[in-house]
């Protein structure tokens, strides 16, 4: 069965940058996201051997969810200058590695990840999402998986293993997020509400909906913090939901996974000056999936 690897750029764009100490060509250009972005992205094919793979990037586009919701990862801090002089070198990089590297304006790469990852899994290829966003645990099912990746190894959370960290179904996870909060994106969630609160209503109700349903089975506190957040929790819903339905124009066949372009890759590795490099890698901070 072929497999399709789909990988969340700006992920691991920051914990490359995060998890490598600076470095520096011989021109000054800033190269520990490259350098460490570089060695993931490898690693991964290696291990993986996808028949089909694409790396996901965001624009500064504002998305349908900053419409919705203004407040949208509004307290989010602008990227580093010494990381954002990088980005080009690393889509350089994944170009002369012949890989599609995909952006949307308008679009999260999480809603082009999850528009490719449906429509592979409805080929009957298997999926694996590269990414450390708990959001994409919603799109796992039977076909589609999540890659876990730290620096010293690689893990694949399945169905049973996202229900197993939330203690709820994939399927229940935008509910399950809709009720906690991510603060990653400023989503408020409903108060009172923490992780073990939603997942026990979410086992015994299964849905936010039918939780408005069974308001009067509620502790006072949480009924009033479900009634509070009524007029709310569709937006928060919708700013959690991916959408699978992006208007992506690529074929699989653009997606085949090739041979890299070896004289492109070695001058721009050159150029960045890796092949002398001997930095070390920071392994204690790991790529955890959350």
């Amino acid at each position: 069965m072929k497999t399709t690897l789909l990988v969340d750029g700006m992920a691991f764009v920051y914990r490359a940058y995060f998890a490598v100490p600076p470095m520096a060509n011989s021109a000054g250009i800033h190269t520990n996201a490259v350098f460490g972005f570089n060695l993931m992205l490898q690693r991964m094919i290696n291990q993986v051997s996808p028949d089909y793979i694409a790396v996901l990037f965001d624009t500064p586009k504002p998305t349908f969810r900053h419409e919705l919701f203004p407040e949208y990862k509004a307290q989010r801090p602008p990227m580093p200058d010494d990381l954002s002089e990088q980005i080009p070198w690393i889509k350089e990089l994944i170009r002369a590695l012949n890989i599609s590297c995909l952006e949307y304006p308008g679009f999260e790469a999480d809603d082009i990840i999850g528009t490719l990852a449906v429509t592979a899994s409805e080929k009957n290829f298997n999926v694996l999402i590269a990414s450390a966003d708990k959001d994409l645990c919603q799109l796992v099912n039977e076909k589609i998986a999540i890659l876990s990746v730290t620096m010293k190894s690689m893990d694949v959370i399945d169905y049973i293993g996202v229900t197993d960290k939330f203690g709820v179904r994939p399927d229940q996870i935008i509910d399950y997020l809709t009720l906690v909060g991510d603060t990653a994106d400023n989503v408020p969630g409903v108060k009172k509400v923490g992780c073990k609160t939603a997942k026990l209503l979410l086992n015994e109700l299964d849905s936010i909906d039918n939780i408005y349903n069974n308001l009067d089975k509620l502790k006072p506190a949480v009924k009033n913090s479900f009634q509070e957040a009524a007029g709310s929790i569709d937006a928060y819903r919708n700013l959690i939901k991916i959408n699978c339905n992006v208007p992506v124009k690529e074929k699989f066949d653009d997606l085949i996974a090739r041979e890299p372009d070896n004289n492109k890759f070695s001058k721009i590795i050159e150029y960045l000056g890796f092949r002398s490099s001997k930095r070390n890698i920071n392994t204690d901070i790991q790529l955890e999936l959350f």
